[in-house]
């Protein structure tokens, strides 16, 4: 019976936990549509330099980087970096510069690598052809609407800010792995983020989407400091703390496309993550099993199958819960969609207990071990 009462106790906890993301996502969605701005409080754009490290064609790839190519901005350039000239990529995005030839475009490609994350070696290739006053480092599986950029930068405005992220939002879902990669970006990440910022005054930098003043970037050193970690986006957003800048956690989005994902895909980019938050921050991470009601429930349903009535109970409010934080940030997926949490919760859920048990993982063919603060090390077979 104790442990029925640990079960009982801990759903409680995990509902209370997604009520309030709910409702603090929602003061934060609210604050950020009523900030007054104009284009006046900007009198001189500043330029951006938007960063596009690319490998490979990621699903969407031709409206992704189209869409960088045709922002509503005065003053903007796009660097593309690959590091093989045989990457297939560089034919889309050779044909697309040529239809927009008004934007500021380069393409660079080089194989210096300078550490093991793979990401950072191309930033810091195409990082010295930048000439923006903000930064802007996207990933190839991203989309923006065409006043992203206007919509984002006014938080620059306060001459504090060091760095802004965006939220993500999932979409494009053309099989069951991308929904489920999807349903989890519109729920528990964005809320996750919003609850880590304004509740526990946590912020936590996302990559897909990160602007950052260059001169910022320039007392850092550049990209170096991150050449051999896996969060390197979240340890930007501490270092631009250390040097007395805020971090702000924006609720504008950025459109992540998942068309096509295998389980493989999905097992491997959340054992990555996994692994990330456990080595930055174990006690949290150990706290966010709570978050998981479906499958505390689901553990419940298995043991006491008498109380099953709170088991469904809980999944239920869990499904209604994800649905409304999802609409919060205008996502297009329906209600159906979300019949489909609870499967997504117990995968998510068993690769939560992954990083306890290996700590290693292979990411762009490289098999690295995952210590402390996400500091990667190389595995000799």
């Amino acid at each position: 019976m104790i442990f029925f009462v640990v079960l009982f106790t801990g759903i409680i906890i995990s509902l209370s936990y997604h009520i309030i993301v709910l409702i603090n996502s929602f003061i934060n969605v609210r604050k950020e549509k009523c900030f007054i701005f104009s284009e006046k409080d900007l009198p001189k754009y500043p330029k951006v330099s938007i960063l596009k490290p690319l490998k490979g064609i990621d699903d969407g790839l031709e409206e992704n980087i189209k869409s960088f190519l045709e922002l509503d901005y005065p003053d903007y350039e796009v660097i593309f970096g690959f590091h093989s000239e045989s990457d297939p990529a560089i034919e889309i995005v050779e044909r697309l510069i040529k239809e927009h030839t008004k934007v500021k475009t380069k393409i660079v490609i080089d194989k210096t690598e300078i550490g093991l994350n793979p990401k950072i070696n191309n930033l810091n290739n195409i990082y010295p052809f930048a000439n923006g006053e903000i930064i802007f480092i996207s990933d190839s599986n991203t989309r923006v609407e065409r006043d992203f950029l206007k919509k984002i930068l006014k938080h620059f405005k306060d001459e504090k800010v060091g760095l802004v992220t965006a939220a993500i939002k999932g979409k494009c879902a053309k099989n069951i792995f991308a929904l489920f990669e999807n349903l989890h970006l519109n729920s528990f990440v964005f809320g996750i983020v919003q609850a880590a910022s304004s509740v526990a005054n946590i912020q936590i930098t996302i990559g897909k989407a990160i602007l950052i003043r260059r001169n910022l970037l320039e007392l850092m050193n550049g990209f170096v400091k991150f050449k051999n970690v896996l969060a390197e986006d979240h340890l930007m957003g501490l270092e631009v703390k250390k040097l007395g800048y805020k971090v702000f956690t924006s609720t504008i989005t950025i459109d992540n496309i998942n068309e096509r994902w295998s389980l493989s895909k999905l097992v491997n980019r959340h054992r990555r993550w996994t692994l990330m938050r456990l080595k930055i921050d174990p006690f949290f991470y150990v706290l966010e099993f709570f978050t998981n009601t479906t499958l505390l429930a689901v553990l419940n349903l298995i043991f006491y199958k008498n109380f099953y009535y709170i088991s469904l109970s809980a999944i239920l409010l869990k499904i209604c819960f994800d649905y409304l934080t999802s609409r919060l940030i205008c996502s297009n997926l329906k209600f159906r969609h979300f019949l489909f949490v609870p499967l997504k919760d117990l995968i998510m859920g068993l690769i939560w207990f992954s990083p306890f048990i290996y700590n290693k993982i292979i990411w762009r063919e490289t098999k690295l071990r995952v210590m402390k603060y996400s500091q990667l090390m190389p595995v000799r077979n």
